[in-house]
């Protein structure tokens, strides 16, 4: 079988970066991208209106969580009959679509909520993005009530969501919701039709 060699576009800068890094960079360039194939079979996948599994799947531990799928799948929709039926745990929603319209608006996140609530996120993306860090911050500023989960709608929005991901369980239980996985540093769940 022949090898297939693919050209693609990558800065100048970001491309000395790399080989200067990894002194091998095409046997690096196959172990990303083999790692990356290999990940994506991993996800385990749940149905849309699985929410007891979901709900088994997201609370097996600390870990924050990606719940990842299509556009129009339904990972809002999970989320929003999660907290419905959940009544051990308060949400506390980064919305950025105004859909959790069923949940109280807050401004800050403190440790008194008695029921699952929303932060309005602005629907301009450069907005979110500007507005985001200071969230961001203050869930990890702080070890927050352990019935407290934070669900970041859009989660590939913001550029910090990453650490995010990788620091949270420390502080409060994390669920990043988004389209494809933005790593493979915490457990991903993909929601199927």
């Amino acid at each position: 079988m022949k090898d297939f060699n693919a050209n693609f576009k990558i800065e100048k800068e970001l491309w000395i970066q790399f080989k200067q890094r990894y002194s091998n960079a095409s046997a690096r360039l196959r172990e990303l991208i083999l790692n990356d194939l290999q990940a994506d079979k991993e996800i385990p996948s749940i149905q849309r209106d699985d929410i007891t599994n979901l709900y088994k799947m997201i609370f097996t531990d600390s870990n924050p969580v990606q719940l990842v799928g299509k556009v129009g799948i339904g990972k809002t929709s999970c989320i929003k009959k999660l907290i419905e039926q959940d009544h051990q745990h308060v949400y506390i929603v980064l919305d950025c679509h105004n859909e959790y319209d069923n949940l109280p608006n807050i401004q800050t996140i403190t440790t008194d909520l008695q029921q699952s609530s929303r932060i309005i996120m602005p629907k301009q993306v450069s907005a979110a993005r500007g507005l985001y860090p200071l969230f961001h911050n203050q869930i990890l500023s702080q070890l927050w009530p352990s019935h407290y989960v934070v669900v970041v709608e859009e989660a590939h929005r913001y550029p910090q969501i990453k650490e995010l991901l990788k620091e949270a369980r420390k502080f409060v239980k994390v669920i990043a919701v988004c389209q494809e996985p933005l790593g493979d540093f915490c457990p991903r769940i993909r929601v199927v039709v």
